[in-house]
């Protein structure tokens, strides 16, 4: 079942979405940033919790964009998509990615915002 969905480590998302195709929206989610791979799926690269899913001029301007067009071997390889969560906050959206993080094999280019506890 898994080998005909089109994310192959995923299945929070479902529609890989070209740059010029993606646009925001006015509610809180999860964000995907995923590559095309070489067996013809894509795979999640990174994946980052919104308050608002920006549109696709923010995720140009995003100091992350370069690194992800490089972890995926160039930008017509680059596709985006989302995990709605209109009700979540951001406590639980940083759940999620945690979750996405290890279930998917990646680790995230966020840097968090605070200092850990030693």
């Amino acid at each position: 079942m898994l080998h005909s969905m089109p994310i192959s480590n995923c299945m929070h998302f479902l529609m890989p979405t070209k740059l010029d195709d993606w646009s925001g929206y006015a509610v809180p989610g999860i964000v995907g940033v995923l590559g095309l791979g070489a067996d013809g799926q894509y795979h999640v690269v990174d994946a980052f919790d919104a308050d608002t899913i920006p549109s696709a001029q923010q995720l140009q301007c995003d100091e992350r964009f370069s690194t992800w067009i490089e972890s995926v071997g160039g930008l017509n390889k680059l596709r985006f998509d989302v995990f709605l969560m209109p009700k979540a906050d951001v406590t639980r959206r940083s759940a999620v990615v945690t979750l996405l993080e290890r279930s998917c094999g990646f680790r995230t280019t966020h840097q968090n915002a605070y200092a850990q506890a030693v």
